[in-house]
């Protein structure tokens, strides 16, 4: 790990610059980047027997903050977050400041019904991201070819509506700053490495391959109540021919191109996940959900990973570490 006399850290709290004020007395901060659905998270613990966090020093809960951690010239920008929660313990006297992800406001996370009728994938989320002042960015070509009959949100959140939605067919959503993000995982795959990472550099490893519920392709039936025939649609890729088994796919399908993208999104959400991993580093400002790397001096396990989440600590005890959680991509 690094250490102490290289790391750096800059943290401001409803828009004032409290790093010289709160440095003595930083104990712990914890940074967790995540590559879909769920919201970024930032915690810092102080130690405060002179009580400065328990009075004077007390934030806001919604108070606004940002938080940059690393070292001087590898630095990891982790955005603007939102004070959430705020804990006082003792002994010894300690002060723990937790915040969520500012993009994911309180509005995304209110639970709300809608219905959708006769619209594209990309429509209903351009009406999402005009109600939350949010960008429609990302993969928008793939969005406007799924045509949608009709989706009810029932009693949801938005964050949640969307999230779901997305996966079904098989899409990668995020909130990143004031942009909506909608990405297949294949793009996200196809980008370059930002780095390699030797056997020789890893503190700490586990690598899981599993060989059950793997498919070789998949099928999505559906009923016409009309003429009372059932119509399949299969996607099977060029790939492992030990992949034996079929997934079956449920739930309504409206159209052909609605079918084959769902068939699609099942078979990569189920066999994405076959082998994984985690990782203990060195911090490094690079190792950040959403980007790949290459591995080497692991065997089998060698070869090109995606980050799905990365946790950067900086703790003056023993520096700055980044845990990654990793799956392998796989050549379809």
């Amino acid at each position: 790990m690094e250490t102490i006399d290289k790391i750096a850290v800059e943290i401001t709290i409803a828009g004032r610059n409290i790093t010289g004020d709160v440095s003595p007395y930083l104990a712990k901060i914890t940074y967790t980047d995540r590559v879909e659905d769920e919201s970024d998270d930032v915690s810092l613990t102080f130690e405060d027997t002179a009580a400065r966090w328990q009075k004077p020093w007390y934030p806001q809960q919604g108070d606004s903050m940002t938080i940059r951690l690393g070292t001087p010239g590898n630095m990891v920008d982790c955005g603007l977050f939102e004070i959430d929660q705020i804990e006082f313990e003792f002994p010894p006297d300690t002060f723990n400041v937790k915040a969520i992800g500012a993009a994911i406001t309180k509005s995304l996370r209110t639970r709300n019904s809608k219905a959708f009728e006769k619209q594209s994938l990309k429509k209903i989320a351009q009406y999402f991201a005009d109600k939350h002042d949010l960008k429609l960015t990302g993969n928008l070509g793939e969005l406007a070819k799924i045509q949608i009959e009709r989706k009810t949100q029932d009693k949801e959140t938005d964050i949640s509506f969307l999230a779901k939605l997305a996966k079904e067919y098989g899409l990668i959503f995020s909130v990143r700053g004031q942009q909506l993000v909608f990405m297949t995982t294949d793009e996200l795959e196809e980008k370059p490495a930002v780095m390699t990472v030797d056997k020789t550099q890893m503190s700490k490893a586990r690598f899981q391959d599993k060989t059950s519920q793997v498919y070789a392709a998949a099928t999505v039936a559906t009923r016409d109540v009309r003429s009372n025939t059932v119509k399949k649609w299969q996607i099977k890729p060029s790939g492992d021919p030990a992949k034996k088994d079929t997934l079956i796919v449920g739930g309504r399908v409206e159209n052909d191109g609605q079918a084959q993208a769902k068939a699609k999104g099942a078979l990569k959400e189920k066999n994405k996940d076959k082998t994984t991993g985690t990782i203990t580093l060195p911090g490094d400002c690079r190792l950040v959900a959403g980007a790949n790397i290459e591995l080497t001096g692991v065997g089998e396990f060698s070869g090109k990973w995606h980050i799905t989440q990365s946790t950067h600590t900086v703790d003056p005890t023993s520096g700055y570490a980044t845990d990654i959680a990793i799956r392998k991509i796989v050549e379809s």
